[in-house]
């Protein structure tokens, strides 16, 4: 399976702190799915296909700068795990301009590997109901106010639908978000 996402990116310190939630997870619990990606907040799948080029640039400007994403605390969605932020905006706008500029399939929300979530994706579907009650782990607190918009190929296939056992990610395109000042 190969899917394109369009996904935002922390900045190097942020992105080390989840990604020590995601190695606590796999290291705690056994969950695989928990290391699969690197820390991402995934904006929207867009498909199999690339999007056209220039639409970073165009999702980049609908977003009003400055602005602080910050970090809220874990939620499920679907039987996934999430670290919830708040990005004041900033992820619905991505979303929403996605869906127009992007590509003309973005009418509709194209089906992925998981739920789309404002939030960084953290896996852990294969965590039966009750395991799901003791993934607790001590989740960084504060926000930043830089990231990269990023869309990357994630080639994945597994047994059983177990798709993070064996997944690659390669980066097609990326920018730094700094959206447009008013």
């Amino acid at each position: 399976m190969t899917h394109t996402l369009l996904a935002l990116l922390a900045p190097g310190s942020v992105e080390a702190e989840i990604g020590r939630v995601q190695r606590r997870i796999f290291e705690d619990h056994g969950l695989v799915s928990s290391v699969a990606l690197p820390p991402l907040v995934p904006v929207a799948f867009l498909g199999a296909n690339e999007p056209r080029r220039g639409v970073l640039a165009e999702l980049n400007a609908s977003v009003s700068a400055p602005y602080r994403i910050s970090l809220i605390g874990l939620s499920w969605e679907d039987g996934w795990l999430y670290l919830s932020v708040d990005s004041g905006g900033v992820w619905s706008t991505l979303r929403a301009a996605a869906r127009e500029a992007a590509a003309p399939e973005l009418a509709k929300d194209v089906p992925g590997l998981f739920p789309i979530r404002e939030g960084f994706f953290l896996g852990c579907a294969e965590a039966k109901a009750a395991q799901r009650e003791t993934i607790r782990p001590r989740m960084p607190v504060g926000g930043f106010t830089s990231s990269v918009l990023s869309v990357m190929r994630i080639d994945a296939a597994g047994e059983g639908g177990a798709w993070w056992r064996n997944v690659s990610v390669e980066v097609l395109d990326e920018i730094p978000l700094r959206g447009r000042r008013r």
